[in-house]
């Protein structure tokens, strides 16, 4: 069988690590050095150092050094309230309670992710970036939704043990699709997973809180065929709004084209008004019947003619 182009990732993590940093990272023995931290419940800044200084990785080729002195009494100023038995209920409590002593959801997510490797990772904005992990108003939220992403990962491939290996696959994967140690057999993999597709659009669902108009100017710049689907209907929706006002009748069976003659005809819209709205008609059309006769100017046409409808909800 195969092997699934995820769990490849995972397997050629240390390859890509000596690629990139001239080191074959050892997460495994790092995990080892804080593993009494899991049996205490207790973290002191020893162990921070310990995560921080060995010869497994490289630690400050990423991020910045801790402050050891505010790491100190920052850990001693939360001590009570630090609780790694119970982070499964607990885990918004955790986070948010380290992340008052280190003030880094990177550091924070590192400690995290070695001393309970089962249920934590490494967050960074290039792994956030592959799976369009959805931002929340605060870093630690975004770290809560971030791991949620790993775990849907982790239950729908079999073969991750933990988070943290769906962490570390994530990481290969972003450097094998954007980075410069590409991989066309694992970008044409991922482009054709349904399930890692369906999980990132699902992130970016809250996109469609928009209008449909401020929508369809979103997608401009990355689909230009959406953006004038999506600007064709609201367009068509303003027209027959008017004429439905304008007669007091519904224009459900009348073409769009005898619609802008009728209103143009009972002095609703003047004859410059009705020449720019056959012309976004025309666009309309195209969006949805010749999608490949569309261009960037006559879709930005038909996006001015939504503009005072926006400006109307939104002053």
């Amino acid at each position: 069988m195969e092997e699934h182009y995820l769990l490849r990732c995972l397997r050629e993590y240390p390859d890509v690590t000596e690629i990139k940093y001239g080191k074959r990272y050892e997460l495994h023995r790092i995990e080892e050095l804080v593993a009494h931290v899991r049996r205490t419940g207790k973290l002191t800044p020893e162990d921070v150092w310990k995560i921080r200084d060995n010869t497994f990785w490289i630690y400050d080729r990423h991020w910045a050094i801790p402050d050891p002195q505010a790491v100190r009494e920052g850990l001693q100023r939360v001590s009570e309230r630090l609780d790694f038995w119970h982070h499964l209920r607990k885990r918004e409590l955790l986070v948010q309670t380290l992340y008052e002593v280190f003030r880094n959801i990177e550091i924070v997510s590192i400690i995290l992710r070695f001393v309970l490797p089962e249920y934590f990772g490494i967050y960074s904005p290039p792994m956030a970036r592959i799976l369009e992990v959805r931002r929340g108003h605060r870093d630690t939220e975004t770290y809560l939704n971030y791991l949620d992403n790993l775990e849907e990962i982790r239950r729908h491939y079999p073969g991750f043990r933990s988070i943290a290996e769906v962490n570390m696959a994530v990481w290969v994967l972003h450097e094998r699709v954007y980075g410069i140690h590409f991989s066309e057999e694992i970008r044409k993999s991922f482009d054709e997973d349904r399930f890692m597709e369906g999980l990132r659009l699902r992130n970016m669902a809250h996109l469609l809180d928009l209008s449909d108009v401020r929508l369809a100017r979103s997608l401009f710049p990355v689909n230009l065929r959406l953006s004038a689907q999506l600007a064709g209907f609201c367009f068509e929706q303003k027209v027959r709004s008017l004429y439905e006002k304008v007669f007091r009748e519904s224009p459900q069976y009348i073409d769009l084209k005898d619609l802008i003659n009728r209103l143009q005809g009972a002095e609703a819209i003047d004859g410059f008004r009705a020449g720019l709205w056959h012309h976004a008609r025309v666009i309309r059309n195209d969006a949805l019947h010749s999608p490949e006769k569309l261009t960037e100017i006559g879709v930005r046409d038909l996006l001015a003619e939504l503009e005072d409808d926006e400006k109307e909800r939104h002053p």
